[in-house]
């Protein structure tokens, strides 16, 4: 009795562990769906439903379709699905709108080495209006995946998904840096990484203006621009020359920034006797006297 109990519960947890997972959501040219559609992999194929031919989006309970596929023997998992959504196909050429996500990408990455995008519309699309116009969310550029919108032709959003394969070129640690350590091409590297997911821009190439890092770092870390900032015109502990003017005449002296500062930050300077002063920055270590 104990063997046959251990034999049928290794019998369920096998059928559980090749059971088919359903999706949601599936695309279909044919009305008549079959086997395939749902899983390619699976050499025996049958019919599952006949969608009536004015329907351009059916759902369908997925113990439905389970059912079908246990009366042929396979078994379906749909602990994650409720309900299948059977969705036409569109006729539809989206080239219009693959190059202006490529255009907005190649203008946020210039040397962005894409090899292919994927439109989905979310429903059926009979036809694309004359000069689509497309809408993207403001952060579209950090994500591979994403999605867009169109105004079709009676004035409604139509949404659509899309899914870009692409390479890009992007700064990376190739040492540990320390917090305030200057970024330069000693300190960095070039590497070509898939397009995915940012949490932010990421830094395609050393900035024009002087920057350190914001935070230690280890070495291999591609790079982003919340972790850098611009190098302060002014750093604390350095030489600067204080402007002080008086009417017509400026008169110049050194001192020590005890401080660092940007432009117009007020700092507090060490003059030669010790004295300690505040002075606007104005320039590179250069500020003058309050």
């Amino acid at each position: 009795m104990i063997q046959f109990l251990l034999f049928t519960i290794g019998l369920v947890s096998v059928t559980i562990l090749h059971a088919y997972e359903l999706k949601n959501e599936y695309y279909f040219n044919n009305h008549t769906i079959t086997s395939d559609l749902l899983f390619p992999e699976i050499s025996k194929k049958f019919e599952i439903l006949r969608i009536p031919e004015d329907k351009s989006l059916y759902r369908v309970d997925a113990l439905i379709i389970a059912k079908t596929f246990e009366l042929n023997g396979i078994a379906v998992d749909v602990s994650k699905t409720r309900y299948i959504n059977f969705i036409k196909k569109s006729p539809v050429d989206f080239t219009p709108i693959k190059i202006q996500l490529e255009s907005k990408l190649v203008e946020k990455y210039p040397d962005i080495n894409i090899d292919e995008i994927i439109i989905t519309p979310r429903g059926f699309l009979p036809s694309l209006p004359k000069n689509t116009k497309v809408y993207f969310d403001e952060r579209f550029y950090l994500n591979s995946e994403g999605t867009l919108y169109i105004i079709d032709a009676n004035g409604l959003r139509r949404y659509l998904d899309y899914n870009v394969h692409a390479t890009l070129a992007v700064l990376h640690t190739s040492q540990s840096v320390v917090r305030k350590e200057k970024l330069n091409g000693f300190n960095t590297i070039l590497k070509p990484i898939p397009f995915k997911t940012f949490k932010d821009a990421p830094l395609t190439q050393l900035p024009d203006k002087l920057s350190r890092y914001r935070s230690n770092l280890k070495a291999n870390q591609p790079l982003t621009f919340r972790q850098i900032e611009t190098m302060p015109l002014v750093l604390k502990n350095e030489k600067v020359i204080v402007e002080v003017k008086n009417d017509l005449v400026i008169v110049e002296f050194g001192a020590i920034a005890v401080q660092e500062g940007s432009l117009y930050d007020i700092i507090t300077i060490q003059k030669s006797d010790g004295k300690r002063v505040k002075a606007k920055v104005i320039g590179e270590n250069r500020v003058e006297l309050l």
